[in-house]
């Protein structure tokens, strides 16, 4: 097998598929895409080999994937030039003559239902660079991570309830650590060239069902409201949230009370060779319950 290189490292979604990859078979199979030298350290006390370089240089990507068989990469942070970065990575890929990059987007219905802005039509124009590319490639359509959900709801929801502009849209949530051991699974596989996997828990889960769920953890009768995006967002500002951000949040929520995400797959599940954590276990891990 040759080397399999994991963009964004120093991350969390980057790391962890690193550490699955390590874990799976031989560090020295792998290496990581890092811009800081220092976040790098714990790599390479791991005995993964890193290369440094930035989505914006392209010059520094072909020489970081030189020798380099499959790329695993991580998704440019929203409301940055992602359609660029993601160019850049995948011409650098061509040229350097790796053969297959695997890409992380976001679960989605269709790419006209409530797309998320910042969001769903970069992910259609990689993909499409991806295709045109010449190069292998695998798409991996991740949901809303589980681990996040205290950012979207509120730490104190298990103290106060919560209320959010979702309605009774469902969600299949999973956790970004099964979601990169997963991703681990398929570099080490050869994962088939041109196609897509939906990796989810499989089971879609209503906001009225995380807070029945947290009720059954806390033994606390937690409650969900359903509320207005322009309620949503008159509160968060009052909260001193950055207008972007708040706005972001409910795009998510807006496709989420449209049914952009209630679709499942044993994707997840088959690569795992088990069940995915479900929702009870979900929620003990994010809110450290």
């Amino acid at each position: 097998m040759g080397k399999i290189l994991v963009t964004g490292a120093t991350g969390r979604l980057g790391n962890a598929v690193v550490q699955a990859l390590v874990q799976q078979g031989d560090a020295g199979d792998v290496a990581g895409l890092a811009r800081d030298q220092v976040k790098a350290q714990p790599l390479t006390a791991m005995g993964v080999e890193v290369r440094y370089g930035d989505y914006t240089d392209y010059d520094a990507l072909v020489s970081a994937f030189q020798g380099v068989e499959r790329i695993y990469m991580v998704s440019a942070v929203a409301f940055s030039d992602r359609i660029a970065q993601h160019k850049n990575v995948i011409d650098a890929a061509r040229r350097a003559g790796v053969d297959h990059v695997m890409y992380t987007g976001i679960q989605r219905l269709d790419d006209v239902l409530c797309p998320i802005d910042g969001v769903t039509d970069s992910d259609i124009a990689t993909e499409n660079l991806l295709k045109q590319s010449g190069l292998a490639y695998t798409v991996l359509r991740h949901p809303l991570y589980a681990n996040d959900l205290p950012m979207f709801i509120g730490a104190n929801a298990i103290a106060a309830g919560f209320a959010a502009p979702a309605g009774n849209g469902r969600i299949p949530l999973a956790c970004y650590q099964e979601l990169a051991e997963a991703g681990a699974v398929l570099l080490r596989q050869s994962a088939p060239a041109h196609r897509s996997y939906l990796l989810n828990s499989g089971s879609p889960w209503s906001f009225a069902d995380v807070a029945s769920g947290l009720s059954d953890l806390t033994g606390k009768a937690i409650s969900y409201e359903p509320i207005s995006s322009a309620a949503f967002l008159q509160a968060r500002e009052r909260e001193g949230w950055p207008p972007h951000v708040a706005r972001f949040i409910a795009g998510w929520y807006a496709a989420i009370e449209a049914g952009a995400f209630d679709q499942t797959s044993t994707d997840l599940e088959d690569l795992l060779g088990r069940k995915p954590k479900q929702l009870s276990a979900l929620l003990k891990d994010a809110f450290g319950l």
